[in-house]
């Protein structure tokens, strides 16, 4: 790792109760308001179906890692596909369902939710993750200050992370492997929180490691 000090931090560390997938709530620098409303990594069994309610109006980013999920929520039913980011705006009170078509296959996704009172157009965007050892920009909110980022990395590679705003906080969540972010361990399922700084450092602790990193 290049970097030696440390910016102030909250890590979210993996819990016994979080065997697959997990949810975090309320993200961000403790003595501030926060509009990162929501983050969950879910898994979805074979033809089952998940509920999820929103409690605060929101941008929402559904995130598909392995296969495919049919969404339902007010004025919306749709499928999300593997590398697309699916966004669409919510109000408070609202109830998404979440249904694996799949018969043989569980599928895995992220929601991301925003507070926002600007409400935003439904879109799809594709991306591919066809360079490893690099962060790329898979979706953004230039309104909102919101930069979503995925990589792949192979082992004992680093990367600079770049804040677009210096005023912003990144948030850091370990998809698979292990990664040394700004100095400290994370492992699969680990999240963590910074700001008060331009720039963080990571390097992967492990082969095919993947990260996402929301820069808000």
């Amino acid at each position: 790792m290049q970097r030696i000090t440390q910016a102030p931090a909250q890590f979210y560390r993996r819990q016994e109760k979080d065997k697959i997938g997990r949810e975090i709530r309320a993200i961000g620098n403790p003595k501030k308001a926060t509009n990162f409303e929501l983050f969950s990594d879910l898994f979805i069994l074979p033809g089952e179906t998940l509920n999820r309610w929103i409690t605060s109006s929101s941008n929402v980013l559904i995130i598909p890692l392995f296969g495919a999920v049919e969404l339902y929520a007010p004025g919306i039913n749709e499928f999300a596909h593997i590398n697309q980011v699916a966004s669409f705006y919510i109000k408070a009170g609202s109830k998404l369902r979440f249904k694996n078509v799949y018969p043989e296959h569980t599928v895995r996704f992220l929601i991301i939710a925003i507070k926002s009172t600007n409400e935003t157009a439904k879109r799809t965007v594709d991306y591919t993750l066809n360079t490893l050892n690099t962060l790329k920009e898979v979706y953004k909110y230039s309104d909102s200050q919101l930069y979503l980022n995925l990589g792949n990395f192979e082992v004992r590679k680093e990367r600079i992370y770049q804040f677009n705003d210096s005023s912003n906080s990144v948030f850091a969540y370990v998809l698979q492997g292990a990664f040394e972010f700004e100095n400290r361990l994370l492992e699969t399922g680990e999240a963590l929180c910074c700001w008060d700084t331009d720039q963080v450092a990571l390097e992967a602790l492990t082969g095919d490691a993947y990260l996402l990193l929301l820069e808000f």
